[in-house]
């Protein structure tokens, strides 16, 4: 791994899901006195077990940007919902953080979108190249395109709290 390279992916399966490590980990930090950035998501279901809706979190703020309003069509047909404009907004989020060098920035996550080079791929990838460190919730079964986005420059890490806790502190923050 490059030197200045400080990222970890933090791989998550259905069974560990990645917000509530990531937010725990942020939260734990912002109240240690780091400055922390970056979003993470919450997910609200319906009784019967499909997403109502998805929302990205600003860590730093708590601020709240809808991301996915799926109609009840869509979820009928199995269609992608996303809101790419609302995704776009969530890149400002980042890259505010980036602007403010902050101690830490946390996202979720590595999905289809930044697989494919967009959603928040850019910001991910410049926090890397700034040598700021960096945790992003990267879906196990994708390890390998990850791996591949990032010039293998990342530690893997298991989606859970002390683990995330012990890489954070290991850091040397400038």
């Amino acid at each position: 791994m490059l030197d200045h390279v400080r990222a970890g992916a933090v791989l998550y399966t259905k069974e560990t899901p990645s917000r509530d490590a990531l937010n725990l980990v942020a939260q734990e930090l912002l109240e240690r006195g780091w400055r922390v950035g970056g979003v993470v998501q919450e997910i609200h279901r319906h009784k019967d077990g499909y997403k109502t809706q998805v929302d990205i979190i600003d860590v730093s703020t708590g601020e709240r940007i809808p991301i996915n309003r799926p109609t009840r069509e869509q979820i009928e047909n199995n269609e992608c919902s996303l809101n790419l404009s609302a995704l776009t907004d969530a890149t400002a989020v980042l890259r505010k953080a980036i602007a403010d060098r902050v101690d830490l920035v946390v996202v979720e996550k590595f999905g289809e979108q930044e697989q494919q080079g967009g959603g928040l791929a850019d910001e991910i990838l410049h926090a890397m190249a700034d040598g700021i460190p960096i945790l992003v919730a990267v879906p196990a079964g994708v390890q390998e395109r990850w791996q591949e986005f990032t010039g293998g420059c990342s530690d893997l890490l298991p989606c859970e709290v002390p683990a995330l806790l012990n890489w954070c502190e290991a850091l040397d923050r400038d």
